[in-house]
């Protein structure tokens, strides 16, 4: 039997609605050999700000220039460090040609949400009012969080996006996967207009991912979507065994135990005596049940 590897099923919806010009943009590149297992596969959508001058420019620089670089980047970057760089570049063409081209802050403005997917982990580049969700064993997760200010019920606006500020500040996270999981990309013309509950309920029926996404793009115009509307359906099909520094990192950042007192059992560890204690490292003497030794135990940014 051959080494397993990543794959995926794909499919996407996209609309103009009831505006003029369809200023979203999406797309993804399904890497094979070498490039799939150093780069894996990416997956991005973009929304063009509304009141943006350029905003459709805006999104389609966003989504072409990552998924056309990160292919381009050295094989020794980490997922994070190539993308960090190339958006940042990114941002900051955006910035300038808006200040050149249209004198304003405003001028080539857009959301962007990526998705890499390498090995058995995806990796999330976020920032702006577009989403990623993810459904496991029936729980649909929002695993983005919308850089979006509230002034009232019907009043609110972007704080964060691709080329509004010089600096760019966005949001990165990684995530195990697991096979058969369903990732969806969403525009807020969708899921402004589509409840959590109508998305899982899509979501779990018997279709293809490209009528998923149709289904989803129907719902949001039958329930007066008044933006453009796109969204892209992923499932995971296959993936590899992970690799020792993948299943290292899931750790790195587990919060710690709570303090151990004198007489507790820690997997198989009977604690004696707590010798330091600090936000990053707790220290303790302790009795090995099992090769009858006293050791000492170390907790360090969450790992025993």
């Amino acid at each position: 039997m051959g080494k397993a590897t990543l794959t995926i099923d794909i499919g996407h919806a996209s609309a103009a609605g009831v505006k003029p010009d369809n200023e979203d943009f999406f797309g993804a590149l399904i890497a094979s050999g070498s490039q799939l297992i150093h780069k894996g596969i990416a997956i991005a959508i973009a929304d063009g700000m509304s009141g943006s001058d350029a905003g459709k420019q805006a999104s389609h620089c966003c989504v072409a220039s990552f998924l056309s670089d990160y292919y381009s980047t050295p094989d020794s970057w980490s997922v994070k460090q190539a993308g960090q760089k190339i958006l940042s570049a990114t941002n900051s063409w955006l910035y300038s040609q808006g200040q050149i081209r249209y004198q304003s802050t405003r001028g080539m403005v857009s959301t962007l949400s990526i998705l890499v997917l390498k090995s058995t982990t995806a990796h999330l580049f976020h920032i702006g009012d577009s989403r990623i969700y993810r459904l496991r064993d029936g729980v649909l997760e929002q695993i983005t969080r919308d850089h979006r200010v509230w002034l009232a019920n019907d009043k609110n606006y972007l704080n964060r996006a691709m080329g509004i500020e010089p600096r760019l500040e966005i949001d990165y996270k990684t995530l195990s996967l697991a096979q058969e999981d369903v990732f969806l990309l969403t525009t807020d013309g969708i899921h402004d207009f589509v409840t959590d509950k109508q998305i899982k309920t899509v979501l779990e029926q018997p279709l293809s991912l490209t009528e998923m996404a149709q289904q989803l793009l129907d719902t949001a115009l039958a329930q007066h979507s008044d933006d453009n509307l796109t969204c892209q359906v992923i499932k995971i099909t296959q993936i590899p065994n992970a690799k020792e520094d993948e299943i290292l990192s899931r750790h790195e950042n587990l919060p710690f135990p709570p303090p151990l007192s004198p007489g507790q059992v820690l997997d198989g560890f009977r604690i004696e005596q707590e010798l330091h204690a600090s936000k990053r490292t707790q220290i303790y003497r302790a009795f090995d049940t099992r090769t009858q030794t006293t050791v000492i135990l170390k907790n360090a940014l969450g790992v025993i």
